[in-house]
């Protein structure tokens, strides 16, 4: 079996596939690919199938492979075969914020749950990768490799659509309005958890407190500070900061990619 060797770990590198969903009621969040769209075309290209597992970072890591594989990566999204030795660089494509590499067969590591997806708060599902470690490749899919490179998404002027949340009438008049006609700009405290927004400070005009309840993928939560955070992957489950939004799915892996430093808006939908 030829394995995928981690030479160099990089910064905040995990195993992601589609997640495991549906486990929230027991406290364990959905976790998987925060760029989800990009795991999934990197697995069509190098002909895998869609749950295939792959390795997500925020730059600086290298693996090399055991024996001849074939790849693609978030920074060169076209397969291309690796031979023993040969050094992957695994890092973001320009002006974002998460990389990903793909690897024919994916990676076989032992699924939790149904996943082979890490949750970074808890460390469910598999360790994560640490220079030296070896990550075994499974079974060749058999399947013609059809593309030889992907267009990448021009996501530099995208709004974000939100959707009202279920606590909007918690805030001020006119707070939803202010969130899609404010210019947010993307703080240093972002991971797999969520994304802190800087900006205007959203006013709660209930100011009592919220019992713990359920939060989604996504849902924009306000603390008391009026600086909104939006969940991502490995949100908690339950949260007690009031919903004023929550971002549209598709939109997810726009806003996630990201860099701190960078602009986000906001577009309320129907």
């Amino acid at each position: 079996m030829t394995d995928v060797v981690v030479t160099a770990a990089g910064w905040a590198t995990t195993i992601q596939d589609g997640g495991r969903p549906g486990h929230g009621a027991v406290g364990v969040p959905a976790s998987g690919a925060l760029d989800e769209p990009l795991r999934q075309v990197l697995n069509r290209l190098v002909g895998n199938p869609g749950d295939a597992a792959v390795l997500e970072t925020l730059g600086g890591l290298q693996v090399t492979v055991t024996g001849p594989a074939v790849v693609a990566t978030s920074a060169e999204p076209a397969p291309r075969t690796v031979a023993v030795g040969e050094v992957v660089d695994v890092g973001p494509a320009d002006g974002e914020l998460w990389g990903y590499l793909a690897v024919r067969g994916g990676l076989a590591v032992a699924p939790v749950l149904g996943s082979r997806s890490t949750e970074t708060r808890s460390g469910l599902g598999p360790p994560v990768p640490v220079a030296g470690v070896h990550l075994p490749i499974g079974r060749d899919p058999a399947t013609p490799i059809v593309a030889d490179v992907a267009p990448r998404p021009d996501r530099t002027a995208d709004l974000i659509g939100v959707h009202v949340g279920p606590r909007a009438t918690w805030f001020e008049a006119g707070t939803l309005e202010q969130l899609a006609a404010s210019a947010w700009v993307v703080s240093s405290e972002v991971s797999r958890v969520g994304v802190r927004l800087d900006g205007p400070p959203l006013r709660r005009s209930v100011e009592r407190e919220l019992p713990s309840e359920g939060v989604l993928h996504g849902a924009v939560q306000v603390p008391p500070d009026g600086r909104p955070v939006v969940m991502l992957a490995d949100h908690p489950t339950t949260g007690g900061y009031p919903v004023l939004a929550v971002v549209d799915p598709p939109a997810l892996a726009v806003l996630a990619q990201r860099r701190p430093g960078t602009a986000v808006r906001f577009r309320l939908l129907q």
